[in-house]
C-alpha cells in the first residue's frame, strides 16, 4: 500500500539528523585526542593525523557524492553515508590501535562526504521557494551543531558504555565514539522511515548533464574559494584558539570553553542570517560585511588582552558562520535543481579541504616563527580576500 507523501519538514528533519550526528561523529577525536594518545601510546604526529585526516576525505567524497546524488537519488546516498559512518564511527570503539581509528576515521570522513550534497539536494527538489532559506538554516545549523556537541559532550559521554566488553586499558574514550555510533544509528532510522515517502529525488539521470557549464561559472569558483577561506578559519579557530587563549591566562578548561562559543553561536547567526541579509541590502552586502568582521575580529585575539582576546572568538564565532550559510546556501537557492547536488558537491568538497589545510599551516607558521602571529595575519588576510568573493551570491545562472 502506498503512503502519502511526507512535509518537506520531516524529510529534511530527517537528513539533518543524519548530518548532525555524521559530523559529530567525525569531530568528536578533538575532545578525545589526549586520552587516545594516552591510551594507545600515539605520537602526537599520530593524533594530530586522526584529527585532520577526515577532511580531505570529506571533500573526496563530496565531490563524488555531489555527482552520484544527481544520478542515484538521495535516498541512497544519505542511507549508504550513513552507514560508512556508522560502520567507521562504531569500529573505532574497538580498534586495537593507530591504524584501527585510522580505518575507522577515513569510513566517517568518506560517509560525511556522501551525505552533505544530498541536503541541499533535498531543499532545492522538496521546499518551496519561499521556505528554502529557513531550510538552508536547518541543514546548516545541523552541521554546526552537530561540531558543537561534539566538542562539549564527547568526554562526557566516554564512560557511558563502560559494560560493554572493549580492550581492556580505555580511558573511557571508546565509549564515546559508540555513543555517536548510537547518534548514527538512530538518525539513519528516521532516515529510511522517511526517504521512501519522499519524492523521488535525482533518481532519473537529472543530473548526467550540465556539467560543463557547472565548471564555467565564476559564481560556483567563488562561492567554493570563499568556503575553503570559511573552513581554514573555522577548524584552525577550533584547533588553536584555545592555546592562544590559554597564553593569555585563561585556564584550559576556560578557553575550550571559550572556543565552543564558537559553533554555539554559529546556530544562531545561520538562523539570523537571511533576515540581516534582507536589512543590509541582500547576500553580497552581507557576506562582505561577514568577511570584513571576521578579519577585524581576528586582531585582539592575537594582540589584545585576556578579555579583548575573548570577544574577539566570539566575534568571529558570529561572522565566520553567518558567512558560511550562504556558502552552504548557494547550490539549493541559485543553481538549476539538476545540478543542486553536483554543484553542492564541488562546493562542500573544495571547501571542506580548508578543514585540513588551516590548522596543519597554522601549526607549521608557528613551529616556524615562534608564534601564532603570522598564522593570525594570514587568517585575516584570508578572510578579508573572501570579501572579493561576495559580488557573486545571491546570482541565479542558468543551468547548461
Amino acid at each position: 500500500m502506498s503512503h502519502p507523501p511526507l512535509h518537506w519538514g520531516w524529510g529534511l528533519g530527517a537528513a539533518c539528523a543524519v548530518a548532525l550526528s555524521a559530523f559529530g561523529s567525525m569531530v568528536s577525536t578533538s575532545g578525545l585526542a589526549e586520552a587516545i594518545r594516552r591510551d594507545l601510546a600515539l605520537t602526537y604526529a599520530q593524533a594530530g593525523f586522526l584529527l585532520s585526516a577526515p577532511f580531505p576525505l570529506v571533500a573526496l567524497s563530496a565531490f563524488m557524492g555531489g555527482s552520484l546524488v544527481d544520478r542515484l537519488g538521495v535516498g541512497r546516498m544519505v542511507s549508504l553515508g550513513a552507514a560508512l559512518v556508522l560502520a567507521g564511527g562504531g569500529g573505532r570503539a574497538w580498534a586495537g590501535g593507530f591504524w584501527g581509528l585510522a580505518a575507522g576515521t577515513a569510513l566517517v570522513g568518506m560517509g560525511t562526504g556522501l551525505i552533505y550534497p544530498a541536503l541541499p539536494k533535498i531543499v532545492s527538489a522538496c521546499v518551496p521557494p519561499a521556505r528554502q532559506p529557513l531550510a538552508s538554516s536547518l541543514y546548516a545549523a545541523s552541521v554546526i551543531a552537530g561540531g558543537g556537541l561534539a566538542i562539549g559532550l564527547s568526554l562526557f559521554m566516554a564512560p557511558l558504555a563502560r559494560w560493554l566488553p572493549f580492550p581492556p586499558g580505555a580511558e573511557g574514550w571508546r565509549g564515546a565514539y559508540f555513543g555517536w555510533a548510537l547518534g548514527v544509528l538512530a538518525a539513519g532510522g528516521w532516515w529510511l522511515s522517511a526517504a521512501g515517502r519522499l519524492p523521488r529525488i535525482g533518481e532519473k539521470g537529472e543530473g548526467m548533464g550540465g556539467g560543463s557549464a557547472l565548471y564555467r561559472s565564476p559564481a560556483v569558483w567563488a562561492v567554493a574559494l570563499s568556503l575553503f577561506v570559511n573552513n581554514v578559519i573555522f577548524f584552525t579557530s577550533l584547533g588553536w584558539f584555545p592555546a592562544i587563549l590559554a597564553g593569555k591566562g585563561w585556564t584550559p578548561s576556560q578557553a575550550a570553553g571559550i572556543v565552543s562559543l564558537i559553533p554555539w553561536l554559529g546556530v544562531a547567526a545561520v538562523f539570523a542570517a537571511h533576515p540581516a541579509a534582507a536589512g543590509l541590502g541582500g547576500e553580497r552586502r552581507a557576506v562582505a560585511l561577514s568577511s570584513l568582521l571576521t578579519a577585524l575580529a581576528i586582531a585582539p585575539i592575537g594582540w589584545g588582552g585576556a578579555w579583548l582576546a575573548a570577544a574577539g572568538v566570539a566575534l568571529v564565532g558570529l561572522a565566520v558562520n553567518f558567512w558560511f550559510l550562504f556558502c552552504l546556501a548557494f547550490p539549493a537557492r541559485f543553481r538549476p535543481r539538476e545540478q543542486a547536488g553536483r554543484a553542492g558537491g564541488f562546493i562542500i568538497g573544495l571547501g571542506y579541504t580548508g578543514g585540513f589545510v588551516g590548522p596543519w599551516a597554522a601549526g607549521a607558521l608557528k613551529d616556524w616563527a615562534g608564534g601564532f602571529g603570522p598564522a593570525l595575519c594570514a587568517m585575516a588576510a584570508l578572510a578579508l580576500a573572501a570579501a572579493l568573493a561576495a559580488p557573486f551570491f545571491g546570482r541565479e545562472e542558468p543551468g547548461g
